[in-house]
């Protein structure tokens, strides 16, 4: 299954210990942001399934945005599929490689839409177990548009230090802990941010 959803590109041994070496190395916290990640046909049918999942709004002071329920349960066999890969063996190891962390098959994955005046407020994902988060972008926004995720550094939280805007079949995770602070900034257009989005955890 790996080599039917990833990119060959990163396949390579090579390539992976760059990654993972970039990962521990980057700034402010482990991260990376991957871009053509996935077969690209394969996710675009995916982001076609995932668009007819009923998406709840949700607005607290945290964040405004529209979520789906956990897609393990979704009625759609390809979205099943997909959650079974994306948690499979053969990933989970795979992931392990690309970040260095000891992961269980365990995840969680939800779909979000955020659109025109959505946010996501400072925090820093840290729940029991959560190791790796990571987001799968399914619509590309530009700079202009808004919905950047934003990397901070818990001792100078003014300005971020990595931004990563929304561009289709890019796969960025970073490594959970009391110094991942982060948010994504409000949606300034009327282009959706469409994603998926979770975390990987640990034993």
């Amino acid at each position: 299954m790996l080599n039917e959803w990833i990119n060959p590109i990163y396949s390579d041994k090579k390539r992976i210990n760059e990654i993972k070496n970039n990962f521990k190395a980057s700034k402010p916290y482990p991260n990376f942001a991957l871009s053509a990640f996935f077969n690209s046909s394969r996710l675009l049918k995916l982001r076609n399934e995932i668009i007819q999942e009923k998406f709840e709004k949700i607005e607290k002071d945290l964040f405004s945005l529209s979520h789906t329920k956990d897609l393990a349960s979704s009625e759609n066999k390809a979205i099943r599929d997909f959650h079974s890969f994306l948690s499979s063996k053969e990933f989970v190891l795979f992931m392990e490689n690309l970040t260095g962390e000891k992961l269980s098959c365990r995840i969680d994955m939800q779909s979000h839409i955020m659109e025109q005046g959505d946010y996501l407020l400072f925090h820093d994902d840290v729940v029991e177990g959560r190791s790796i988060a990571y987001i799968i972008y399914l619509e590309t926004l530009n700079t202009r548009d808004g919905g950047k995720l934003r990397l901070y550094d818990v001792k100078k939280p003014l300005h971020p230090v990595k931004e990563i805007v929304p561009t289709f079949n890019t796969f960025a995770c970073f490594e959970v802990s009391s110094k991942s602070l982060h948010d994504v900034e409000e949606v300034k257009s009327k282009k959706q941010r469409l994603t998926i989005g979770g975390w990987f955890y640990g034993y």
